[in-house]
């Protein structure tokens, strides 16, 4: 054979490898195909899905997907029912015909397929369709008729029944706000008492308005768990009179800025509290959008603005401190934790010792708010910083017995606190720089007496 027929023989044959390998790549295996035997829509992928319309005896709902997020747009706008929609997308992925029947061989009014109480058609991105018509269920059975415009009639469960026939609420979001504490950026809080407003930085809540000082963490933290954990009880949507409901001007308002510069700031108006069966209501405006959401969200909000100052002295972590200095007349200590050991310059010290320490820091409560600074000397000084945050306190005699004042840097006034307490905190800084004790070597034990072997008995004593 020449080798030009080689070469094209060769060549022929990489091509049709090269194309059997492209078409049998996207063919679905075995198991795939025994898998999808007997769906309805075989080709669904749920991930894909971009639209749903469903009509039911409530109406017609159109909902859209727009970045795995599901939104509600007839008959009106609002946040959809994430898991409303994907649990209706799960069972019609999975959905199998338990008989099969050419519809030219049915009366379609036997199985109330002449005017179908429900159905549902869904659009993926590609631009397919897949349509779902369910009938009247069956007397006997958990069976229900089916069609799909494919000519055929289908008995399938009847549960996939309960994904569609949903009423306005049942297809609307039930959450009060999507946040988490993390994605929290700042938070305002408006009411009878006043206005302030928290910043949030890592761990840190720090109020800055209308005095700058270091907020109650768990009062904070506890709001957006509170709003992120709400339940909408009731939808109120036909010419809500505000005023009745205490939004107009509401109670409270709550503005939330998001750490994504791209969201917009979450507004939350709460107005008059109302008795329900299952426990307090509040009424709550959320854009155009009037409803009635459970008490409890509005939990953290009264009280005067001062209640949002913590009471804790400074607000760090044990586990993120790296640097300590303390002061106390003349003796100082200045220690860096390194690879995970506390120093003093190269001198590894006592660990556990400056671990107390910091937990006795960590540890000063604000017995009182907005104290004068006091005009003589100070007791000490403490400095500690660590992953991005650094507190700074000075300590003064107080003027009432057993109270010394701190000074905060970011704190507002003095603030009071117990002075024995505070005597802990600054007592022998030097002593926290002496290097680690060397461990004493463990005695020996004892050595056993060879085994068969009696112990050697003590001499006897001397005959007189």
């Amino acid at each position: 054979m020449r080798t030009g027929r080689l070469i094209l023989l060769a060549l022929v044959v990489a091509g049709l490898g090269a194309y059997i390998g492209l078409v049998e790549r996207h063919e679905p295996t075995t198991d795939q195909l025994k898998e999808r035997e007997g769906k309805l829509f075989a080709g669904l992928d749920q991930a894909k899905v971009t639209k749903v319309v469903v009509t039911n005896p409530h109406g017609r709902f159109e909902l859209v997907k727009d970045k795995d997020v599901w939104s509600l747009k007839a008959p009106l706008a609002d946040q959809a029912n994430q898991g409303a929609v994907s649990s209706l997308l799960f069972s019609l992925t999975g959905l199998k015909a338990e008989r099969t029947f050419a519809a030219k061989d049915v009366k379609l009014a036997e199985y109330g397929l002449d005017k179908p109480p429900l159905a549902v058609t869904v659009e993926d991105g590609g631009g397919k369709s897949y349509t779902l018509k369910l009938g009247t269920e069956l007397p006997l059975g958990n069976l229900r008729a089916a069609e799909t415009g494919d000519g055929n009639v289908y008995l399938v469960s009847k549960y996939v029944a309960s994904d569609l026939d949903k009423d306005l609420a049942a297809w609307r979001s039930d959450e009060l706000a999507q946040i988490y504490s993390p994605g929290v950026a700042s938070v305002t809080v408006a009411g009878p008492d006043g206005q302030l407003t928290l910043v949030h930085a890592g761990s840190l809540w720090t109020i800055t308005a209308p005095v700058a000082d270091l907020a109650d963490r768990d009062r904070a933290e506890g709001l957006i768990t509170d709003i992120s954990g709400a339940r909408i009880k009731e939808f109120v949507d036909n010419a809500p009179d505000l005023k009745t409901l205490g939004l107009e001007p509401s109670r409270w308002s709550v503005t939330i800025v998001k750490r994504d510069a791209k969201a917009a700031p979450l507004v939350l108006l709460f107005g008059n509290e109302r008795d329900a069966k299952d426990g307090k209501q509040v009424a709550c405006k959320r854009g155009d959008r009037v409803f009635w959401v459970e008490a409890k969200t509005v939990s953290h909000l009264g009280g005067p603005w001062q209640a949002w100052r913590s009471k804790t002295l400074l607000g760090f972590d044990s586990w993120g401190v790296d640097k300590l200095e303390i002061a106390s007349g003349a003796a100082t200590a200045s220690l860096e934790r390194k690879d995970g050991a506390w120093k003093a310059g190269a001198t590894e010290v006592d660990g556990d010792a400056v671990s107390r320490r910091l937990t006795a820091l960590g540890g000063l409560e604000v017995k009182a708010f907005d104290l004068a600074k006091p005009s003589g000397g100070p007791l000490g000084h403490v400095k500690l910083s660590g992953g991005g945050f650094s507190d700074d306190a000075t300590f003064y005699p107080g003027a009432a017995p057993g109270e010394d004042v701190a000074i905060v840097a970011g704190r507002t006034g003095g603030l009071g606190v117990d002075a024995a307490n505070v005597a802990a905190v600054l007592a022998d800084p030097a002593a926290l720089a002496k290097p680690k004790p060397t461990p004493k070597p463990a005695a020996a034990p004892a050595k056993a007496p060879a085994k068969g072997k009696p112990a050697s008995a003590a001499p006897p004593a001397a005959k007189k």
